[in-house]
């Protein structure tokens, strides 16, 4: 779990983060709870907490409704968003959907350069000694993903791909319908994760 000093320092970094920023259009519950973690715009300063824009709308709408009735249970979800879900009335569940889907990506970040290129080879290859998929099958070779059940994982935070992906191994997070990540995150080494989430944070 989370500890209640980290997420205060994020609460802090990102109200600084959002000074000035425009807020037209901007749905009420985005300003009041969604922002405080994901940033106005949907791009988080947080490692810890993801990237919203730019993700596709029914995967949003999806993971909001996952957590509202505890189908997504990672440890991250149980401690912050399963309370912060319950906050958004279910009529506006689609509303900040489609706002985050119709923001900006964070653009791709430089990262270690050995990294990246290991982490490239797995997400557009695989990796067949394994039998383990191209990510690029699901998510497109630009990392943008495939609507309705594939994420947009362009420009993600790499703390956060890989703890997700280990909560996927772990079985930890076992809400996506076809049960994929689980299958593919369990042939991943620490390091192999380490690769594709600086690979992903370049996209």
């Amino acid at each position: 779990m989370i500890k209640r000093s980290a997420i205060a320092a994020a609460l802090g970094l990102m109200v600084m983060g959002n000074a000035g920023a425009a807020t037209t259009h901007v749905p009420a519950m985005v300003s009041t709870v969604c922002s405080a973690c994901h940033g106005v715009n949907g791009v988080s300063m947080v490692p810890t907490f993801p990237d919203l824009a730019g993700q596709g709308a029914p995967y949003l709408i999806k993971q909001i409704n996952d957590f509202r009735d505890h189908t997504r249970a990672d440890p991250q979800a149980q401690s912050i968003m399963w309370g912060m879900a319950a906050t958004i009335p279910p009529n506006k569940i689609t509303e900040i959907a489609d706002y985050f889907a119709s923001q900006k990506g964070a653009p791709g970040a430089p990262q270690n350069p050995q990294l990246v290129a290991a982490g490239r080879k797995i997400f557009l290859g695989g990796v067949a000694s394994k039998e383990l998929p191209a990510c690029a099958a699901c998510h497109g070779s630009s990392g943008l993903g495939v609507e309705p059940l594939f994420p947009r994982l362009a420009g993600q935070h790499q703390g956060y791909v890989v703890t997700q992906l280990q909560y996927f191994k772990a079985k930890q997070r076992t809400n996506d319908p076809l049960q994929i990540m689980q299958t593919v995150a369990g042939k991943l080494t620490q390091k192999e994760m380490q690769e594709l989430a600086a690979y992903i944070r370049t996209l």
